[in-house]
């Protein structure tokens, strides 16, 4: 009998991707445990610069990043959608500036996880602002978690970032 390598890579993936949305659903009752929203957000940014460079096609692993953002911002309490919207504003806009005058990569990585808290938490007040509802506050937790993220980012995207 033949093994076939495609079936085991599938699975993996698939048991990869119930472990990642048990882990958020489990972040929401522990404290101690981040969100996550800060590595898929830098892995998002590294994803659409692969393929930009390569011109290459958005794969099942870019949806899927889109999709495990918008789950986790509604299990953390932002507005819908502010995470599309942070990443829009963070990649046209500031992502192509931080690369060119930004030398130091490590520092580079940890700017992409804290932008995805930062940002995502500022246009979540905007849209918060816009409906007259109270608006979130930047807590320690969201500094602890960005940190707490950065150091498994640089551990993670060692030497994936150009």
């Amino acid at each position: 009998m033949q093994r076939n390598s495609t079936n085991s890579e599938s699975l993996r993936f698939s048991l990869f991707c119930i472990f990642i949305v048990g882990y958020e659903i489990f972040s929401i009752t522990a404290i101690f445990l981040p969100s996550l929203i800060g590595i898929f957000f830098a892995y998002l940014v590294m994803l659409s610069d692969e393929i930009e460079r390569t011109l290459g096609t958005k794969d099942k692993r870019w949806y899927l990043s889109l999709a495990f953002l918008v789950f986790a911002e509604q299990l953390n309490g932002f507005e819908f959608c502010s995470v599309i919207l942070a990443w829009l504003l963070f990649y046209y806009l500031i992502n192509d500036w931080l690369k060119t005058n930004i030398k130091w990569r490590k520092l580079l990585i940890t700017i992409y996880v804290f932008s995805g808290y930062i940002i995502t938490l500022g246009v979540s007040d905007i849209v918060l602002y816009v409906l007259n509802q109270p608006k979130m506050n930047l807590s320690y937790e969201y500094l602890l978690y960005g940190a707490i993220e950065s150091l498994i980012a640089l551990v993670i995207f060692r030497g994936r970032i150009l």
